[in-house]
């Protein structure tokens, strides 16, 4: 047998579900269409596009970056082959990497 509270909750939610509109959205799709796209930001990516162009341009004068490291890095830790830069970052690497090993003397690097 069902109490009277029960059965007045359990009608109230039949009904509630049954009597609401299903809500549809008025929009179509939610991108703008290609065209609408390219009409905007036509101007846009044409000033995108040389401004990358003369970027570009200025990075191959310039030269790799990879070049310029590795004449920078003249020295190789004997230890470990980590390249560093001058003699003092090589005293101080085998300060804190190295500890119980002592630093070979600097005429042993080639400049």
């Amino acid at each position: 047998c069902m109490s009277a509270s029960s059965s007045r909750f359990g009608s109230q939610r039949a009904h509630s579900s049954a009597s609401r509109p299903l809500q549809r959205s008025v929009r179509t799709h939610c991108r703008p269409c290609p065209a609408e796209d390219t009409m905007v930001r036509g101007h846009a990516k044409e000033k995108a596009q040389e401004a990358n162009a003369k970027k570009m341009a200025a990075m191959k004068k310039s030269g790799s970056q990879m070049d310029a490291r590795k004449e920078g890095l003249k020295i190789v830790c004997p230890a470990c082959k980590a390249p560093m830069t001058n003699y003092k970052c090589l005293q101080q690497h085998y300060d804190s990497k190295h500890p119980k090993e002592t630093c070979p003397p600097e005429d042993s690097f080639a400049k």
